[in-house]
C-alpha cells in the first residue's frame, strides 16, 4: 500500500470515529449525573412548585375526622368447647352482617343526623390471623368512622360499638341463660337426692329385716343419681365461666381522640409526597429536555 493509500485510510479511519465514537462508548453514572445537573434548576422548580401545591390542597380540603373503636364478637362455641363458625363472628362475613341498615339506622338517631352519612362515615374490618381457620379464632372488629365534625367522628364510632356490642350479646345471652337454668335444676335435684337419701338412711335404720333389701335398693339408686347430678352442676358451672370468659362478647376500646387529617405531621406527610413526585417529573423532564446520555457528545 502506498504512502498516499495509508493516509486516506488513516483519515477515513478518523472520521468514523468521530461520528460512531459517542455511540460505541461506554455510559458511566456520571454520564448520567451530567445531564441531571444540567436540569438542575429545572428539578429544583418542579420540585419546590409540587411541594407548594400539595401543602396547599392540605389547606384547601375539608378536615375530616377519624375516629375508631374495637369489639370483641365472642366466639360461638359447641357443648364441648369447639369452636364453630357463625356468620356474625366469622372474619369473612361478620363486617358484612354488621353493616345491616337496622344498625345504620339506630346509630343514625342515636347520633341524630341522617342515616346516609352514617353509611358513608363507617367502615368496619375484621382482621384473620394469620394461619386461623376462618370461624376457629376470636374475631375483633375495628370500626373506623370519618366525619367532618369530631363529635360526630368520636360519637359515631363509639355508637356503633356500642350497636354491635347489642346485638352480638343476644345469642350469647340466651346461652348463657340455658346453662343458668341447667344449673338451677341440677343444684335443686342435689339438694332434693340429698334430703331423701337422708331420709331414706333414716328409714333404713329403723326398718324390719323383710323392708332392709328394698329401702337398700332405692338408698343405691338415689346416690347414684345424686353423683350424677353433682357431676351436671360442675359441668354447668364450667360450661358458665367457659362462656363468660370465651363467648362473652365486649367492646376492647372507645375512641377519645380522633385523628384529624389537617394535623400538622400530615400536612408535613402531604408535603413530603408532593415535593417526592415533583422531583420525578423534573428527573423524567430533563432526561426528554436533555437527551439521554448516549446521545450526548462526551466532554473534551
Amino acid at each position: 500500500m502506498t504512502a498516499a493509500a495509508r493516509h486516506r485510510a488513516s483519515s477515513l479511519f478518523r472520521a468514523s470515529s468521530r461520528i460512531t465514537g459517542p455511540v460505541d462508548r461506554e455510559i458511566t453514572l456520571r454520564d448520567y449525573g451530567r445531564v441531571l445537573w444540567s436540569g438542575r434548576w429545572l428539578i429544583l422548580a418542579t420540585t419546590v412548585v409540587a411541594g407548594v401545591v400539595a401543602m396547599l390542597l392540605t389547606f384547601a380540603t375539608t378536615t375530616s375526622h377519624t375516629a375508631t373503636a374495637e369489639v370483641y364478637l365472642g366466639q360461638a362455641t359447641t357443648i364441648s368447647g369447639v369452636p364453630v363458625s357463625t356468620p356474625a363472628t366469622n372474619p369473612t362475613t361478620a363486617p358484612r352482617v354488621l353493616e345491616s341498615d337496622l344498625l345504620v339506622t339506630s346509630v343514625a338517631e342515636e347520633l341524630r343526623v341522617a342515616p346516609g352519612r352514617v353509611r358513608s362515615g363507617v367502615k368496619l374490618t375484621a382482621p384473620r390471623a394469620p394461619g386461623g381457620a376462618a370461624g376457629n379464632q376470636p374475631t375483633l372488629v375495628t370500626i373506623t368512622f370519618v366525619d367532618e365534625s369530631k363529635a360526630v367522628a368520636r360519637e359515631g364510632a363509639n355508637a356503633y360499638a356500642q350497636a354491635i356490642l347489642a346485638q352480638a350479646e343476644v345469642p350469647f345471652t340466651q346461652t348463657l341463660q340455658a346453662f343458668e337454668n341447667r344449673l338451677r335444676r341440677s343444684r335443686r335435684d342435689v339438694a332434693r337426692l340429698r334430703a331423701q337419701i337422708t331420709d331414706t338412711e333414716r328409714q333404713l335404720r329403723a326398718a324390719s329385716p323383710d323392708q332392709r333389701p328394698l329401702l337398700q335398693s332405692i338408698l343405691f339408686g338415689r346416690v347414684e343419681q345424686l353423683a350424677d347430678s353433682q357431676t351436671d352442676v360442675g359441668s354447668q358451672e364450667l360450661n358458665i365461666a367457659k362462656a363468660e370468659q370465651i363467648e362473652q362478647p365486649a367492646i376492647v376500646v372507645l375512641s377519645e381522640d380522633p385523628t384529624s387529617s389537617g394535623s400538622a405531621p400530615r400536612r408535613a406527610r402531604t408535603t413530603l409526597l408532593g415535593a417526592v413526585i415533583g422531583f420525578l417529573v423534573g428527573v423524567v423532564i430533563t432526561f426528554i429536555w436533555r437527551g439521554s446520555p448516549a446521545a450526548r457528545p462526551s466532554p473534551s
